[in-house]
């Protein structure tokens, strides 16, 4: 796809035979004469060699020949072919070498864009890489996102639909769409770049993951939860989990409209709220206990002062009021 189509071989005029001087030339034989069949390179020359032959390789000769079928170009599960993935890691090493990654921390988010957009440009006209603008686009994008963002990740967490987020290694990720289970169709570099996105995530809320501590529980900016195991505990590569949470903050009414608790239920909820009672919302892995805490946040009178304290910030309390606190896992000394 982005490589340059190889030059068609063209058959070789044929060789004339040399005769002493003074003497008349005289042509050769039918079978002694140099057949050209197309589709067919002996010696990259595009031309079969003259020689003696029999009747039955005479007959062979004359037979056409069926050229060989071009090798498939093999895809990624998302139609991205290899060799897109070979440039793309070709570029990116070259423009990690131009740049200076301090200096580019220092740059506003869009004007560190378009600084690596002018040099991948610049590196695509040094390379002569053969691409489309779209193809072009693509892949400026992809780095960009590679070197400022969350790399592959990007396009995922921009969706309001997808509810998780299951990295298992660099070649393998799957998403959760209404309560299904599909191929999220992308891939990573290589295990050292999954490894490097996941320490660039759990560093902003003041976590690590490394040899000695390969797990962690995180979360995003957005509040998306997220948990991390590396090697050695994950064989095939960093396991990476990314709970995503939706953008529109649900209510008790749209609870009942959606049928996850009854109207009288949701009237229980509402003075519980209103009272001040101690409750306790227990329940397993993606079970709602989140979501029927925001919901019961609603019911908090808003002049009061709110204090939540969380392993992962996740809560989206709808007060004015409100002290978000955070716990730190152990150090060595426990």
């Amino acid at each position: 796809m982005f490589g340059k189509r190889g030059e068609e071989a063209t058959p070789q005029p044929q060789a004339q035979p040399v005769v002493p001087d003074g003497e008349p030339a005289q042509a050769a034989p039918a079978a002694k004469q140099a057949q050209v069949i197309p589709g067919l390179d002996l010696g990259g020359t595009g031309a079969a060699q003259s020689g003696d032959a029999g009747p039955d390789a005479t007959a062979a000769a004359a037979a056409p020949v069926k050229a060989a079928p071009p090798k498939p170009v093999r895809e990624s599960k998302n139609g991205r072919s290899e060799n897109y993935y070979d440039i793309k890691t070709s570029i990116f090493n070259a423009l990690i070498d131009a740049i200076d990654l301090t200096q580019l921390g220092q740059l506003e988010r869009d004007a560190a864009r378009d600084e690596i957009r002018d040099i991948v440009n610049e590196i695509i006209s040094l390379k002569d890489v053969a691409m489309s603008i779209a193809e072009q686009e693509e892949l400026l994008e992809d780095i960009c996102n590679d070197v400022l963002g969350y790399g592959p990740l990007e396009p995922l967490l921009a969706r309001d639909d997808i509810a998780d987020i299951m990295v298992n290694g660099a070649a393998t990720c799957f998403i959760e769409v209404d309560g299904k289970m599909l191929d999220a169709g992308i891939k990573f570099r290589d295990n050292a770049q999954l490894l490097n996105i996941c320490q660039r995530i759990v560093s902003q809320v003041g976590r690590r993951v490394d040899e000695a501590s390969p797990i962690c529980d995180a979360r995003l900016m957005d509040g998306s939860r997220v948990n991390v195991i590396a090697p050695p505990l994950a064989i095939d590569g960093a396991a990476l989990t990314i709970r995503k949470f939706k953008k529109d903050r649900l209510r008790l009414d749209d609870l009942v409209k959606f049928g996850s608790i009854t109207p009288d239920g949701a009237q229980i909820l509402q003075i519980i709220g209103r009272v001040r009672c101690n409750v306790l919302v227990s329940g397993g892995t993606g079970s709602g206990k989140t979501t029927l805490l925001n919901c019961l946040s609603g019911y908090v009178d808003h002049e009061e002062r709110v204090i939540t304290c969380e392993y992962a910030s996740e809560l989206k309390l709808q007060q004015p009021h409100v002290v978000r606190l955070e716990t730190r896992p152990p150090n060595h000394e426990g």
